[in-house]
């Protein structure tokens, strides 16, 4: 129960604080940051769960060929600081640029999960960008 007031608590601040804007001499950039209810590591790469505005659950699929090289679309950052799990996805002049994710460093962490296979699993990792709805 201490945990679904947690995630309440940081999902209000989340709204209170986002949208941010951040306004460059050439470029728009918008970021939403969203905290992580649970992440599912999968050989071809992460689903995430997170908590919408409507305090419903939603997920992003983020492919593992994102975060392969260092001008990807996706980067993880490893930690334990008490505010992990979360996520930030950044859009530039409208469209999706990247998204940072921020996890437990211990697996163990019950917000770390393993997703099975199953069928049409391949789909959900066969995306261009992030389309998720807050």
């Amino acid at each position: 129960m201490k945990k679904v007031h947690f995630f309440l608590l940081i999902l209000f601040f989340t709204i209170l604080a986002a949208p941010s804007f951040t306004q460059s001499k050439d470029d728009d950039i918008y970021v939403k940051t969203v905290p992580i209810v649970k992440i599912y590591s999968h050989q071809l790469g992460y689903k995430i769960l997170f908590i919408k505005s409507n305090l419903e659950l939603g997920v992003i699929y983020v492919p593992i060929k994102w975060l392969e090289h260092a001008a990807g679309k996706a980067e993880i950052i490893w930690g334990n600081s008490p505010d992990y799990p979360y996520f930030s996805i950044f859009w530039r002049n409208g469209k999706f640029d990247y998204i940072k994710i921020y996890v437990k460093d211990n697996l163990r962490d019950p917000t770390w999960g393993v997703l099975s296979a199953g069928p049409g699993i391949e789909k959900k990792f066969d995306i261009q960008e992030l389309k998720p709805d807050f």
